[in-house]
């Protein structure tokens, strides 16, 4: 269940940019604000529950979805967006995490594992 593990560590940058975006708002964001605040909470969310139900066994799509979303933009952003300049590092290590869960939790027999879950129970 390394997959699950690695959404959960990966939830934690958006948790963390949420809570800064958040602060930085002083509480009352406004317009398109809402926007970058309820993209990485959704994000985070989303691996949470992922992770839960990937180690219940019934399911490894939603773990892979929010886990590919995050990584691909991270990685991208980093690689072609300038997000984290120097410290590019970082922001590719940020972006492996999920990228990496989400390869993992899609894997033929992480999924063989999630239909016998389903089947028997």
């Amino acid at each position: 269940m390394l997959a699950a593990l690695l959404a959960v560590l990966s939830a934690l940058a958006p948790g963390l940019f949420f809570l800064v975006a958040f602060a930085f708002s002083e509480g009352r964001p406004s317009g398109q604000e809402w926007l970058v605040l309820l993209v990485p909470l959704a994000l985070s969310l989303g691996l949470l529950v992922g992770a839960v139900l990937l180690v219940l066994g019934r399911s490894w799509l939603v773990v892979t979805v929010p886990a590919a979303l995050l990584g691909l933009g991270i990685i991208g952003g980093t690689l072609f967006g300038g997000w984290a300049e120097g410290a590019a590092g970082f922001g590719l290590a940020t972006g492996l995490l999920p990228a990496l869960s989400a390869v993992l939790a899609s894997l033929p027999r992480v999924r063989g594992w999630v239909a016998a879950r389903r089947a028997s129970g």
